[in-house]
């Protein structure tokens, strides 16, 4: 479940009164429309050059001041954004007709996914082992894509809100295999990389059958960095 901005920030007309099973409704039509949300493969290709841009920053800036600046700028950007369209249906219709290859239906008038990965990005920069932050941004980028087409092409037994058993050991195995691959190429870990690798799949599928509270792409780079840095240390 992510942050829902109300619909009255977008419309004049007056919200109607709470029912005592809107909550629950609510849940499980956000869970139907996962399994049924049909492949993006716009949003896919988005997803993975974000990570991209992520590990490019990671790399390249030269401190971990200048990191947490540039994460911190994308981060002000998404947020005044989010600000602007809970004040202007205006600006909310320009902006998502812009995003709109690349956006879900519910951002419309929740605060979009990038916004979270944005806000993720800043959290890693101050608080996590970069080494382990990179490791966290492939496992989002790779593993989330990959557990959703395999969920939809492939899933048919359904766990914790509304996801696949498919699509979770996709997401369990594409994510080990995508921690070790960068792990590799990267020379990080040596000591105890596939151990890191595997507990990378494994953390970042739980996150994201189990934590809804928090959008996917704020949880899942955010835990699963962590995860990593923690266990490097044992």
């Amino acid at each position: 479940m992510t942050l829902q901005i109300p619909r009255s920030a977008f419309s004049s007309a007056p919200d109607a009164p709470a029912s005592p099973h809107a909550a629950p409704v609510a849940e499980h039509a956000r869970a139907a429309a996962r399994v049924h949300r049909p492949l993006n493969v716009a949003r896919t290709l988005f997803h993975v050059a974000s990570g991209v841009v992520a590990l490019s920053l990671l790399r390249v800036m030269p401190s971990r001041a200048w990191l947490v600046g540039a994460a911190a700028a994308f981060a002000t950007f998404a947020w005044t954004c989010e600000v602007l369209r809970r004040r202007s249906a205006a600006v909310n219709e320009r902006l998502m007709r812009f995003f709109g290859p690349v956006a879900h239906a519910h951002e419309w008038h929740q605060v979009n996914s990038a916004t979270w990965y944005a806000t993720a990005l800043v959290l890693m920069a101050l608080f996590v082992p970069l080494h382990a932050a990179e490791v966290g941004v492939v496992v989002l980028a790779v593993a989330d894509p990959m557990a959703g087409f395999f969920g939809r092409r492939f899933g048919r037994r359904r766990l914790a809100s509304g996801r696949s058993f498919e699509g979770a050991a996709a997401f369990v195995v594409t994510g080990a295999l995508a921690a070790f691959a960068w792990m590799k190429a990267a020379g990080t870990f040596e000591a105890s990389r596939l151990g890191l690798a595997a507990l990378a799949g494994v953390v970042g599928a739980a996150v994201e059958l189990f934590v809804s509270r928090v959008d996917d792409n704020l949880a899942i780079p955010v835990a699963t960095s962590l995860a990593v840095a923690v266990a490097a240390l044992v």
